[in-house]
């Protein structure tokens, strides 16, 4: 938890004022539904207890000066009327970005800015939704701009993908950042809504302590994300390339995998089998991973914790077996099947895209320790762990 006189402090050390708003939002951990977003398929998610902060005062000129406890010794300096992109993925881009959408919503003048930032931006995370979400609620309250939680985390989105930041993110980051509740997994429903990107989003209530277990993220930050030959185009590729395949197979409109049920495509499995085997497999792990989303809003309604940690396993291996998101990263491999043998684990699996070695852990709470313990000694050194329950979402301190 943050301690707001501690930030106000430095914000005085360093701008010589204080700041007029402070908002925050969280990192987040996709829970279940890997790869299912861009199929128009479901997806849960949570926000993480690591947050950023984002101190804001209003200046009277378009001048911009940004100060990160992360990245900067003195504050950065930019015009709002002249925003270029930064060299090498400059984490200025991020605040850029996010004020050059927000300009085409209201009129803002300049701002003298502080970012702190206790969620790692090596995790599989997603910092920069973190930061985008907390300098958006801050400069939007600040100049009473009216934006609605779910434009806002599509704001977000739009500037991580536009040409400052360039980063060809899912909306899953931005709306799990700033639509999360507190003891609440998100769901949400991939399939488009007209402009909206979901048609669905509800607020699913799980007590981990009821049960006594925690989430908790495991990362190993020397690995580097490698997409490879077999990465995240590829398999995307395949997916859409397979619906008109299944439509002629099965006679009936398919606009995406989520138009498939499990007894479709048991119904036509061998056939795709014959004609691609790779395709085969990742249309099964879609289409078994959009029902296992669905399964553990059951599992968790009925307080089925086991049935749910069962869930997160079948997930994980489904996404190593089928999709092959271990493609040139053995670590990934290592790292959950490791997990799975150990006392105390209810469920393991791979989290977000792949190709990295990060993985999520529902595990008891009184064996939280020795899970670490024994999955180092399996594994090897230089595992970080950030133990979670879900969070609230981007707000106003």
């Amino acid at each position: 938890m943050y301690k707001k006189n501690q930030f106000t402090k430095l914000f005085s050390k360093i701008y010589n004022s204080t700041p007029d708003i402070i908002a925050t939002a969280p990192g987040r951990a996709e829970i279940i539904g890997n790869h299912t977003d861009y199929n128009s398929g479901y997806a849960l998610s949570a926000a993480i207890s690591r947050n950023t902060i984002a101190l804001i005062k209003k200046r009277n000129d378009k001048k911009i000066r940004v100060y990160s406890t992360g990245y900067s010794k003195t504050p950065s300096e930019f015009m709002l009327d002249n925003m270029q992109k930064g060299e090498h993925a400059d984490w200025l881009n991020y605040i850029k970005g996010v004020l050059l959408e927000v300009q085409k919503l209201g009129k803002i003048s300049g701002m003298d800015i502080l970012i702190d930032s206790d969620v790692p931006s090596s995790g599989g995370v997603s910092s920069s939704a973190a930061i985008e979400l907390a300098l958006s609620t801050a400069v939007l309250t600040l100049f009473k701009i009216k934006l609605g939680d779910v434009q806002k985390a599509q704001m977000c989105q739009r500037a991580e993908n536009g040409e400052l930041i360039g980063i060809p993110c899912g909306f899953l980051d931005q709306a799990s950042s700033g639509l999360t509740k507190k003891n609440h997994l998100l769901f949400l429903d991939f399939k488009a809504d007209g402009d909206m990107p979901v048609s669905q989003i509800k607020q699913i209530p799980i007590d981990l302590s009821k049960h006594g277990a925690t989430f908790v993220v495991i990362v190993d930050k020397d690995v580097k994300r490698n997409l490879g030959t077999s990465g995240y185009p590829a398999r995307r590729a395949q997916c859409e390339r397979s619906v008109p395949i299944l439509a002629n197979i099965l006679q009936k409109k398919v606009d995406s995998l989520r138009d498939v049920t499990v007894s479709e495509f048991e119904s036509c499995k061998a056939k795709l089998d014959e004609l691609d085997k790779e395709m085969r497999m990742r249309v099964e792990h879609i289409v078994y991973e959009n029902q296992r989303v669905l399964d553990s809003i059951s599992a968790i309604e009925n307080g089925e914790i086991e049935r749910f940690g069962e869930l997160l396993t079948e997930a994980g291996k489904s996404a190593l077996e089928l999709y092959e998101l271990d493609a040139e990263t053995p670590e990934l491999t290592k790292l959950v099947t490791s997990g799975r043998e150990i006392e105390g684990v209810l469920g393991i699996r791979n989290m977000g895209g792949g190709f990295s070695a990060i993985a999520l852990a529902l595990v008891k709470k009184d064996k939280m320790d020795s899970f670490k313990k024994t999955l180092n000694g399996f594994y090897g050194p230089g595992l970080e762990y950030l133990p979670f329950e879900p969070m609230d979402g981007a707000g106003v301190v």
